[in-house]
């Protein structure tokens, strides 16, 4: 994924400045002259992203980084992922804001990558996505580490696609048709709509008054089937494209397969990482 630059770099000063908002008292007993080499280093296995970031960041403090792996890289514990040469105060400087984006990209990332592996090995040709449950701040880094882990990123912010959720629902008192009417009425030619939907007779007017994806949301797989099911026997199963979300964990993501949905997305990946990257700094 290739996303504003300028944008990120603005993101990474912001967090340097965080870090170090006037100066950096722990470094005043160092040389500001003094040169050293350092490397980053996996303590432990997964699949790295972040490193286009850590590049950047390195290059606004003017430290030299040469990395050793890619991003989407499957790296090992010992693996060096960078070697960096420059004045030690601006490694010491940019050593934990590095670290902390690189570990938690690379986590999403790997988390990401034991889905899809799931997935793959039941034979069904079913995406993974994340949600819009990011941490302030940190959307743009932690989307694109579910796309470096082979995931969807689904939509970005409010202004991406329509979803209308149950609580668009309840205002017109759950009367399906009735919502999809006026949003289409009222929506750009260029939006897809897509309608989260709690009740498995509700798909028919969903499919029927033009949505264009319907979210399956907090159903058991039972109720999963019998809502495809029910597509299938209008014929109206292939005029939409089916989301399952709610709940979905490495554990159970297999009983939602079996029916064949389109998409399965979970917030797991962004919000709570299953998997945990380990990465040092180390001066040689």
């Amino acid at each position: 994924m290739s996303y504003n630059r300028i944008l990120m770099e603005k993101k990474l000063k912001e967090y340097l400045i965080e870090d170090n908002a006037f100066i950096d008292i722990s470094s005043k007993s160092i040389p500001k002259d003094s040169t050293t080499n350092a490397k980053i280093i996996a303590k432990s296995d997964g699949f790295l992203a972040g490193l286009e970031e850590l590049e950047t960041l390195f290059h606004l403090l003017d430290v030299n980084i040469t990395p050793k792996k890619k991003d989407g890289d499957e790296i090992f514990t010992g693996d060096i992922i960078a070697e960096l040469t420059g004045r030690t105060i601006d490694i010491l400087l940019g050593e934990r804001v590095g670290l902390n984006l690189l570990s938690h990209m690379s986590a999403i990332s790997t988390t990401t990558r034991r889905f899809v592996k799931i997935i793959e090995e039941s034979g069904k040709n079913v995406k993974i996505a994340c949600t819009r449950k990011t941490l302030p701040g940190l959307r743009i880094f932690e989307k694109k580490a579910v796309d470096i882990g082979k995931g969807d990123t689904h939509r970005f912010n409010l202004d991406d696609m329509i979803l209308l959720k149950s609580t668009h629902l309840k205002y017109y008192n759950g009367n399906v048709a009735e919502l999809l009417k006026y949003t289409k009425r009222n929506a750009s030619f260029t939006k897809k709509i897509e309608i989260e939907l709690e009740k498995v007779n509700d798909v028919i007017s969903a499919a029927e008054n033009g949505a264009d994806i319907i979210m399956l949301d907090n159903m058991n797989p039972d109720n999963v089937q019998d809502a495809i099911n029910l597509l299938k026997q209008h014929n109206l199963r292939d005029q939409v494209i089916i989301e399952v979300s709610g709940n979905i964990t490495q554990e159970n993501i297999v009983d939602y397969l079996i029916s064949g949905p389109d998409i399965i997305s979970t917030s797991i990946l962004t919000q709570k990482p299953t998997e945990f990257v380990d990465i040092s700094l180390q001066f040689e």
